[in-house]
């Protein structure tokens, strides 16, 4: 069916929300709410709201609406792209919202499903899902989720949430909400794939309880959205199409599709996801390599022939340019401990990092074939650290990390003398068969520049972070001519000029090098019908 009818939330009084009211209050008590990991400035807001419940939150909705307030939602604030810093008007933190509901098998699919609050963390769904204790569950009454937990601990396999972004301090709701994506992307998909269920609080505070499969759009490619008063809000599929890679940057179109879907990768621009429920995977043993390599050419190789073998499943496949090791070796050479690994090989010009499901009693053809592509590239596999047990796991698992890291103590060094500086960091992604070009485009041009940089990320989907550190302003100035340079060789290639970050506020000026006007007009068509007001995220996607 293409119709649904929203829910009239149950009702709360506006004044008993908590809150903080006027700009200087709210930045003198809640510094860390006017920004987040994008650094990204907000534009001063009159008020900050922690609603509790459903019903608060619709009271804080309809009272907004009322006056015309433009809204901001919250969550962990751990974005790239400004998505959750305020413009003007008020920002809803959504913290409260931290419990996990439910855990169930679905019996027709024959998986595990999770279900919880927007805020619930992914590192706490890690950590309880690998013990098989869920204490919110626990704790509540309803015998039938007393009992699927019961059923839970006696099964004796153990599972996991297969979506990987860098950050396991996102919220499951804003991983949702950007379709994040991240390592294991490469085997398991992005957030999208692995979503069952969202629960959307709309601009009016009325509620859509959407579970996959139900609701999908009218071969006329429309939704229609009746709220709890009988009035029709018409939604229009766009036309356009996605590229052959990984992609967040607009909205997801697809003939026929289903309405979860619509509200997946949106960045809250249609209304708020309260709830979630997400599939569960089992989880089998595994080996992490770090394969050292002579240089970056050889690495692009190796890449393209691992994903050339079907008989090599890899869960991620990671890139570190020669640039990348050099840091991360200068590091090692002054703080041993800090990088927590082996001393980096001095020939070291490159390096992937992988991992694979692994036997350590069964030497099989998986494993021979992964020797065989390492060898045929011209490198060797005892060039490599390998790691099975789970302490060793999280020491690579530390190494992969540590990059970023170190490139942002770098350019805070550096910021200290010219206060105006900012790293540079790509986020685009083509297709497979692109690869090769799109690396060569970055090279070639960074090599020309005289510009400091570091490559590193998720080269089995083609999605590189190019990280530039300027040392100087006119520094900072060529980075930027760059970007948008490479952002139009990604989209000519086919590819992408937000692959997992969205589009929030830094990158709206690129959404019109990979879409024409019209294109856009049709998201910006799908933001009224749902938004009528635009009152919801203002600033985010469109300038």
């Amino acid at each position: 069916m293409h119709e649904i009818t929203s829910q009239s939330a149950e009702t709360a009084s506006f004044e008993a929300v908590r809150r903080v009211e006027g700009f200087e209050n709210i930045a003198a008590e809640f510094p860390a709410y006017l920004t987040d990991e994008s650094k990204f400035s907000c534009k001063p807001f009159d008020h900050l709201f922690f609603p509790r419940s459903e019903a608060e939150l619709a009271a804080v909705m309809r009272e907004m609406g009322r006056r015309g307030t433009r809204v901001t939602f919250a969550g962990a604030r751990t974005g790239l792209v400004g998505g959750c810093v305020p413009d003007q008007g008020a920002l809803i933190s959504l913290e409260n919202f931290d419990r996990i509901l439910a855990l169930y098998y679905d019996a027709p699919s024959a998986e595990w499903r999770l279900k919880a609050q927007c805020a619930v963390n992914l590192r706490t769904i890690a950590a309880q899902l690998a013990v098989k204790s869920l204490p919110d569950i626990e704790r509540c009454a309803d015998g039938m989720s007393l009992l699927e937990m019961d059923r839970f601990r006696q099964d004796p396999d153990h599972y996991f949430y297969p979506p990987d972004p860098t950050e396991m301090s996102a919220s499951l709701g804003g991983t949702v909400a950007t379709n994040a994506s991240g390592a294991r992307t490469f085997r398991y998909g992005p957030t999208r794939d692995w979503v069952r269920g969202v629960r959307v609080m709309l601009a009016n505070g009325e509620l859509l309880d959407i579970p996959r499969g139900k609701y999908f759009a009218s071969p006329a490619g429309t939704f229609t959205v009746t709220d709890s008063a009988g009035r029709d809000f018409k939604v229009s599929v766009p036309s356009y199409g996605s590229p052959r890679t990984k992609n967040t940057a607009g909205f997801f179109a697809t003939p026929h599709m289903d309405l979860v879907d619509l509200f997946i990768g949106s960045e809250g621009a249609f209304g708020v996801i309260t709830a979630v429920t997400v599939a569960l995977l089992k989880r089998r043993p595994k080996i992490s390599v770090v394969q050292f390599l002579t240089d970056d050419d050889q690495a692009i190789a190796l890449v393209e022939a691992l994903r050339a073998d079907p008989r090599i499943r890899l869960d991620f496949l990671e890139f570190y340019s020669g640039t990348a090791v050099d840091l991360l070796r200068r590091r090692q050479e002054r703080d041993a401990r800090s990088v927590g690994t082996p001393a980096i090989p001095p020939a070291a010009g490159a390096a992937l990092f992988f991992e694979l499901d692994f036997d350590p009693a069964d030497r099989s053809v998986q494993m021979e074939a992964l020797d065989a592509a390492i060898t045929r590239c011209g490198a060797s596999p005892a060039d490599s650290w390998s790691a099975y047990e789970s302490r060793e796991l999280e020491r690579l698992k530390n190494f992969r990390h540590i990059l970023p890291e170190t490139i942002n103590a770098l350019i805070a060094e550096r910021k200290k003398k010219h206060p105006g500086l900012h790293k540079l960091g790509t986020d685009l992604a083509v297709p497979d068969e692109r690869l090769a070009d799109m690396w060569a485009v970055y090279r070639d041009a960074l090599a020309g520049a005289g510009l400091e940089w570091a490559a590193f990320g998720h080269i089995g989907n083609n999605h590189l972070h190019i990280n530039i550190l300027p040392r100087d302003m006119e520094d900072l100035a060529r980075a930027l001519g760059l970007y948008q340079m490479f952002a139009e060789k990604a989209v000519a290639f086919g590819g992408t000029v937000s692959a997992e970050h969205g589009v929030g506020k830094l990158k709206a000026k690129f959404l019109k090098t990979m879409y024409s006007e019209s294109e856009i007009e049709q998201m910006r068509a799908v933001k009224r019908a749902l938004d009528p007001q635009l009152l919801l995220n203002p600033g985010n996607i469109f300038e």
